[in-house]
C-alpha cells in the first residue's frame, strides 16, 4: 500500500505550524484587549472611591454653610434683641420678640440638622476609610494581572518569532503552486484544518461525500485536489 504523497507530509507540516502560527497572533491581538479591559476595572474601583470622597466633601461643604447660616441667624437674633432694647412701644417690642423666638427657632433647626450632618461625616469617613482599604487590595491585585499579562505578552511575542522561523522553514518545501493552492484553500475556508483525509469516501473536513473523480485524483502523488463541497485539500 502507498503512503501519504510527500508533498501532502509537507503540506501537513506547514498547516500544523501555520494554524499555531494564527493562534499566536491571535493572542497576541487579543492579550491587549485583556489588559485594557483589567486596566477599565482599575479605573472603576478608582471612580467608586472618588465618587465617596467626593460624597464627604459634599457632606462637608454642607456641614459649613450650616454652621454659616447659624452665625448669621445668632447676629439676626442678636440686632433684634438690640432694637427691642431701643423701642419705647409695646407693639413694637412684641414685634421684635417674635422675630427673636423665630430667629431662635432657625437657630434650633440649623443646629439639629448640623449635628446629624457632623454624624453623617463620620459615618462617611468610616465607610470611605474601609472603601480605601478594599480599594488598595482590590487595584493591587488588579496590577498584578496586568503584570502577569504583559509578561506573558512578551514570552507569547518570542513564541512568534520561533513560530514564524518554522513557518518559514516548512513553506521552503514546497513548491510554489502548491503554496498557490494551500493559499487559495485557506482564503476560502477560513477555519483549520485545510488538509484532510479521505475516509469512507467522506471528507473529513466538511463531513460530506466526495465525488469519484476526487477519489481517484487523489490516488495520485505530486497532484493536490479539493473536496467538491467544501474546497479543502484532500489526500487518501
Amino acid at each position: 500500500m502507498m503512503g501519504i504523497d510527500p508533498l501532502i507530509e509537507n503540506l501537513l507540516v506547514l498547516q500544523d505550524r501555520d494554524v499555531r502560527r494564527d493562534d499566536i497572533v491571535r493572542r497576541l491581538e487579543d492579550m491587549p484587549l485583556q489588559i485594557a479591559a483589567v486596566e477599565r476595572e482599575i479605573q472603576g474601583v478608582e471612580e467608586a472611591l472618588s465618587r465617596a470622597r467626593d460624597e464627604q466633601k459634599a457632606l462637608e461643604v454642607h456641614r459649613r454653610d450650616l454652621e454659616q447660616s447659624t452665625r448669621q441667624a445668632e447676629e439676626q437674633r442678636n440686632r433684634f434683641r438690640t432694637q427691642q432694647m431701643q423701642v419705647k412701644k409695646n407693639d413694637e417690642y412684641a414685634a421684635l420678640e417674635k422675630q427673636i423666638d423665630g430667629a431662635g427657632e432657625q437657630i434650633d433647626r440649623l443646629e439639629t440638622e448640623t449635628i446629624e450632618v457632623m454624624l453623617k461625616l463620620d459615618e462617611a469617613a468610616e465607610v470611605l476609610a474601609l472603601r480605601q482599604k478594599s480599594a488598595d487590595v482590590e487595584i493591587a491585585r488588579l496590577r498584578g494581572n496586568i503584570a502577569t499579562l504583559q509578561r506573558v505578552l512578551a514570552s507569547v511575542q518570542g513564541d512568534l518569532s520561533d513560530a514564524e522561523a518554522g513557518l518559514a522553514a516548512a513553506r521552503a518545501e514546497i513548491p510554489e503552486s502548491a503554496m498557490i493552492a494551500y493559499a487559495y484553500v485557506k482564503s476560502r475556508v477560513k477555519r483549520h484544518p485545510y488538509i484532510v483525509p479521505i475516509e469512507d469516501q467522506h471528507c473529513m473536513g466538511c463531513h460530506l461525500k466526495v465525488s469519484n473523480d476526487v477519489i481517484q485524483q487523489a490516488r495520485f502523488h505530486g497532484t493536490l485536489t479539493r473536496c467538491d463541497s467544501c474546497s479543502r485539500i484532500v489526500y487518501m
